[in-house]
Parts: C-alpha cells; sequence; structure tokens
C-alpha cells in the first residue's frame, strides 16, 4: 500500500489522491499514470479550495445568482466558492450520470469542470454570463423554473386540500364532496366559479376537464377513481415530479438543431421541428413499463415502405411460439414464418410495423412505424408497445422528412400499394431526441402532470439527493432568471 499526502492539497483532493495510489499500486504503469493525472488536476482542485478573493462586485453578482441576498457578504471565499460551484452542479446537470442511474436514461449532458471554467470567468471579468449561461435557455426550462417556485410555496403552506373518498360526481349532482373539489381545483389554477358550493355546475364540470385534459386523464368531466387519485397526488409529490423534470431539461443540448424529432414518451407525442418552428405533432404509442422506450438521440437514416418485421427473439420465445404451441397455425396466420433461423412476418396489412417504418439505428434496437392497431390512439395513456414507438401519423412524417427527395403523396402512396419493400434514403439525416417529459407548463401558466408510467420521477428524485454535494442541493437551487 502507498500513501501520498501533501498538507497544501485541499481535503477532496487528498482523498482522491489516495484512491488513485491505492487503486495503482499493483502496477508500476498504473502508479505513474495515476500520479500524471493527480499532478494534472492538482491546479484546479488548489484553485477551487483556496479561491482568490471574491471582489464586492462578484459578491454582488453571485448574490443576484444564487438568491443569497445580504448573506453574499458572509461566506468566506471558500464557502462561497463551495456555494457557486454547488449551483453550477445542479443547474449544468452534474449531479449526476443519467446512465448510472438507469441504462435506458442515453441522454446526458457533457462532462464539465466546473471549478475550472469557474476561475477562467473570474479571470475574464465574465463571471455574470458565465452564471447566467449555466441552466438552459429553453423557456419551457423558464416556465418549469417559476411554476416550481409556486409549488414550492404550496408545500410551504401544507399544500393543497384532497378530495375524499365517495360516490362518482358528475354534472348535476349534489353532494358535500362537490365543495372539496371545486377547493382541490383552485389551489391549482383550476377556477370553478362561486356559485352553490355544492352542486356540480357547468363551470365546475369545465374545470374539471381542463384538469383532466393536462392531466393525461379521460376528459369526461366526471369525478371518477383515476381523476380522484390525480387529485389527491400530494403538493410535495408533484414539488418532487418537476425536480425530476428540471433534471431531465439539464441534460439536453442548450442549443438543439432546428431540424429535428422529437418523441415525449411521457406524453406519448411526436413533433416535428423544421427551422426550430413545430410544423407536424402527432400521438405515439410508446413502450409498456415492462419494456420502456429508452431515452436517447440517434439520427433518421431512411424510411422503409413495405417492412418486414423480424421478431425479437426475446418476443418469438415468450409469446410467439407459446402461442403458437397453444394454436398450431397462428403463426401461419399472421404471415409470421421462419426466415435464416429467425421469425419474420411478411409485409402486409397485419405486418406489426403498418406499411411504414423509419431506420433509426441506435444500441436499444428500438424504431419509429406504422401499426395497424390505429385505436391504441384514442387511450389517454398509450404505453402498449415492446419499446418501439407506433406513429399515429407515419405517411404524413415520411413525405415531410423525403420532401426534400422529391417525393410526392402519389409517388409515395404507389409505393406503398405496391407491396415491395423498399428503403428510400433521406436527402439529410434528421435529428431525433427521445425524452420523457410528465410535466408541462400550459401557455396559460398551469401546469399538467402526466403519469409516471416508467417510475422514473421517482428514480431520479431518489438518486439526486444521494448526488447532491450539500443539503441545500437535494432540490433545484434558485435561478438568476426566475427567482423561487
Amino acid at each position: 500500500m502507498i500513501w501520498i499526502t501533501d498538507h497544501r492539497m485541499p481535503r477532496g483532493y487528498v482523498g482522491g489522491m489516495m484512491a488513485l495510489v491505492k487503486y495503482a499500486a499493483g502496477s508500476r504503469r498504473r502508479l505513474l499514470c495515476a500520479l500524471l493525472a493527480a499532478l494534472a488536476v492538482a491546479p484546479a482542485a488548489r484553485a477551487a479550495a483556496d479561491p482568490p478573493p471574491f471582489s464586492a462586485a462578484e459578491r454582488v453578482i453571485i448574490g443576484a445568482a444564487l438568491g443569497l441576498g445580504d448573506h453574499r457578504f458572509d461566506l468566506d471565499d471558500r464557502a462561497l466558492s463551495r456555494r457557486v460551484l454547488d449551483y453550477a452542479r445542479v443547474e449544468a446537470g452534474q449531479r449526476v450520470r443519467p446512465s448510472r442511474v438507469d441504462s435506458d436514461w442515453a441522454l446526458a449532458p457533457p462532462v464539465r469542470d466546473l471549478a475550472a471554467e469557474l476561475a477562467a470567468a473570474r479571470a475574464a471579468g465574465r463571471l455574470d454570463a458565465w452564471l447566467a449561461a449555466l441552466a438552459p435557455p429553453a423557456p419551457a426550462y423558464r416556465a418549469l423554473v417559476a411554476a416550481r417556485g409556486r409549488y414550492a410555496m404550496t408545500v410551504g403552506v401544507g399544500g393543497w386540500p384532497s378530495v375524499p373518498g365517495g360516490p362518482t360526481l358528475r354534472l348535476g349532482d349534489r353532494d358535500g364532496g362537490v365543495t372539496a373539489l371545486r377547493a382541490r381545483l383552485a389551489a391549482e389554477g383550476f377556477g370553478a366559479g362561486s356559485g352553490d358550493l355544492a352542486l356540480f355546475d357547468t363551470e365546475l364540470e369545465a374545470a374539471l376537464r381542463a384538469f383532466q385534459d393536462v392531466h393525461g386523464l379521460e376528459v369526461d368531466g366526471v369525478l371518477g377513481p383515476a381523476t380522484r387519485a390525480a387529485l389527491n397526488v400530494t403538493a410535495a409529490e408533484r414539488l418532487a415530479q418537476i425536480d425530476a423534470n428540471l433534471e431531465r431539461w439539464r441534460w439536453m443540448p442548450h442549443a438543439p438543431p432546428g431540424d429535428r424529432l422529437e418523441v415525449d414518451t411521457g406524453g406519448q407525442e411526436a413533433v416535428l421541428y423544421s427551422g426550430g418552428a413545430a410544423v407536424q405533432r402527432m400521438r405515439v404509442i410508446v413502450g409498456s413499463p415492462k419494456h420502456p422506450t429508452p431515452m436517447f438521440s440517434a439520427q433518421i437514416e431512411a424510411v422503409i415502405l413495405n417492412p418486414p418485421w423480424n421478431v425479437p427473439t426475446s418476443i418469438a420465445r415468450n409469446e410467439l411460439l407459446p402461442a403458437e404451441a397453444r394454436r398450431p397455425g397462428y403463426l401461419a396466420s399472421m404471415g409470421i414464418r421462419w426466415v435464416d433461423g429467425r421469425l419474420q412476418q411478411r409485409p402486409g396489412p397485419k405486418n406489426s410495423l403498418g406499411v411504414i417504418k423509419f431506420d433509426v439505428p441506435n444500441r436499444f434496437g428500438v424504431y419509429l412505424h406504422d401499426t395497424p392497431a390505429k385505436g391504441l390512439f384514442a387511450q389517454p395513456v398509450r404505453a402498449f408497445s415492446h419499446g418501439c414507438m407506433r406513429l399515429q401519423e407515419p405517411r404524413a412524417l415520411a413525405l415531410n422528412l423525403l420532401a426534400p427527395t422529391g417525393m410526392s403523396p402519389e409517388a409515395l402512396d404507389a409505393g406503398i400499394a405496391a407491396g415491395v419493400t423498399r428503403r428510400i434514403g433521406l436527402a439529410h439525416r434528421l435529428p431525433l431526441y427521445v425524452v420523457h417529459w410528465t410535466v408541462r407548463v400550459e401557455p396559460d401558466g398551469r401546469v399538467g402532470f402526466r403519469p409516471d408510467i416508467y417510475g422514473w420521477d421517482r428514480k431520479l428524485a431518489a438518486a439526486l439527493p444521494k448526488a447532491a454535494t450539500s443539503p441545500s442541493q437535494a432540490s433545484v437551487l434558485p435561478s438568476r432568471r426566475a427567482p423561487v
């Protein structure tokens, strides 16, 4: 065992040095590499632990960014440096590496040396600009930060009232539970009038419909079990859900390509952007809770007409072959046969991929495609696949993506009608981002929450405090643009 210490080294650096040397002790080559790596980071580590004194102007800038108020003058330079770096780790999404929490989380921000960035920003007189550029600039992120402030205030005063159990309530009913329903809706910004409080009137029905719509529920204006359950999620739980979504926003690129396709597995929606503007929206069907669609980025390379379906081994073993054993002839009735040692479904109206597939090479083996099961798009929660993303409007998307190649609607329809598998390359590969948003701020400022179908909000919320560098980092710190 070899130990190297230096009283001039900051405590964290010494610990890291010891860990490196302990790891390398069994090999001279590894020891040399470890020492060189440690020496390379020593200046930045020392600068973080013993920063140059902060000027009064810098303290004002930091106080405004971090919401410290007069407290900015109470902290010594080391403590203030730690607070700035804690804040930077949060806003820059550096507290956790997503794939270490869940292997299906393949979206992540680049690793950053924030201590070195802070030192450089101070030296260049750009501290204000550096702090301002840490957080995502997306308007949706800023709106969510502002919403977080409101929900934090609600939690601070004890949350909102619950809706007690009782019968299903609808238009025209008079019940004591109606009064509680009005109070609960109003607490989250869904005003329901102030007439006869115990009467379920048209205003209350409209407010309940609005709540159901933004929460991904069946919009029927009826207080049934699912709606009652959503209303009784506590304000603290909603705040944690907001924090999880804010963290995922920090994993996104600050300047995404203007031309891209985003698939949101939380809201089960796809949006095509051209020049930064949304030009097509559609519903999607995503992976079930047992087979979640991962978060990742990739490139759409081609459109495939009349694709065959090469059945994944797990689906063949666990579903199709047992079905064939129970009902001989089942596979043949579905157009499925053995090809080169694996099951394959021939192109046609019964094909599970429909008549259009979008070629998206990725390590997860999931892709975008049509589906013969159109009725499932009417469901409020659309999580039924084995991980792939089924599109409500694949033909319109194909026409949009193939427009630069000169593809006409007539030519596309003729290609489909021919029944022959055909791969049509895109003129330019299109970036794809598969994201997971379960909280969205509506244009009127009201916040909609989607069901956490994969349990990812809870999983991320549990991981963040463990990765936090101080107790204050267990939730989102204040933003300079929208103080909480």
